[in-house]
């Protein structure tokens, strides 16, 4: 009598799932499966967990959304090449890669974090391993500087205890009270171990407001009076600046560890945008209403609302291309909404 092998039940559902896939017979995509692994856990498959599979460092990704959405930024390529190093495999990064980014609002901050999150996680911002502080919202308030500190701590280490490839972001690091980062320094400082969990392999991203002035003049100086172009300006032009008044203007960067231990693994400055740059923002959110070509007299329409700066130049718009969306909405909706109307058919 033929005995029957019995397999554990996880092998089994393993290759259920795999086979159907391979039938194609679902309308959604399901991730291949890498069987060159020594192991494999089936729940992975369709459910988010630490590994490769959904934490990967997509470079091409990245770096193909910078130059498709983003304008007037040339110094954003410090950071696809400093998360390149942290993924290098064949060099492991020795401590977290902690990025600053400094800048006006509506620059482009916010833009290059969330692409940076999509090159990496595979479900983006929804992944249970990236997570957003804001400052107004989260540690604006002095009385609570202490209890805040050991939450975050403690926050952090758990985290990260359980998957060491968290991306943790403050926003509005401006808006925060001084001594709540001071909390992370072991965290990002250059140690194997802290308490016993390895904390190399985090990302840091810090956006903040602070020396946005700063960069400002200084652009406007090395533009007007040094006849620098802004793809000839390096990012040393600037990085001195943004540290000393981090350091020493009120918020979250005010007298911080973190600077005065040289943590910050790179200083990424955001440079004010000109006519040219807004111009390319509006015409992509024209792009989002499928309108590939609109009326040049509506891109000057938006372009007259701008607030233009400094004085005596006004060659920068005051608010980047913050709130463009919402003009070119109104736009659409009033001269082209065959087109939308069409659009919206043809997804249905």
């Amino acid at each position: 009598m033929r005995m029957l092998k019995i397999f554990p039940a996880s092998v089994v559902i393993f290759y259920i799932i795999h086979s159907v896939s391979t039938w194609n017979m679902w309308q959604f995509k399901l991730p291949k499966i890498n069987l060159k692994r020594d192991s494999y856990n089936p729940w992975c498959y369709i459910n988010e967990c630490c590994n490769k599979d959904w934490i990967n460092f997509k470079r091409a990704r990245l770096q193909g959304n910078l130059t498709k959405y983003l304008f007037g930024q040339p110094f954003v390529d410090a950071a696809v090449n400093a998360l390149a190093a942290h993924y290098n495999p064949y060099f492991p990064s020795s401590k977290a890669l902690t990025l600053s980014f400094h800048g006006m609002t509506g620059v482009g901050k916010n833009f290059v974090s969330k692409f940076i999150v999509d090159s990496i996680y595979r479900k983006g911002f929804k992944s249970k391993y990236v997570h957003q502080f804001i400052g107004r919202m989260h540690f604006s308030e002095q009385k609570d500087v202490k209890q805040n500190k050991e939450l975050l701590h403690g926050w952090l280490k758990g985290n990260i205890s359980d998957c060491p490839q968290q991306l943790i972001i403050f926003d509005e690091v401006d808006k925060m009270v001084p001594d709540i980062l001071n909390s992370i320094k072991p965290i990002i400082d250059n140690r194997d171990d802290v308490e016993g969990v390895d904390y190399s392999k985090a990302i840091f991203i810090f956006l903040s407001n602070t020396g946005a002035h700063i960069i400002n003049e200084h652009y406007h100086d090395l533009y007007f009076k040094e006849g620098k172009a802004r793809e000839e300006m390096k990012i040393s032009d600037f990085e001195t600046f943004i540290e000393k008044v981090a350091f020493n203007e009120q918020g979250g960067f005010e007298n911080c560890d973190l600077i005065n231990h040289n943590l910050i693994d790179h200083y990424i400055p955001f440079l004010p945008l000109e006519e040219k740059h807004v111009i390319k923002c509006i015409k992509n959110e024209f792009m989002l209403w499928s309108v590939a070509n609109p009326a040049q007299e509506h891109v000057e329409e938006i372009l007259q609302d701008i607030q233009w700066g400094p004085e005596e130049t006004k060659i920068f718009s005051k608010t980047g291309c913050r709130r463009l969306g919402q003009k070119v909405a109104t736009l659409v909706d009033k001269h082209y909404r065959h087109i939308a109307f069409d659009n919206e058919k043809n997804e249905l």
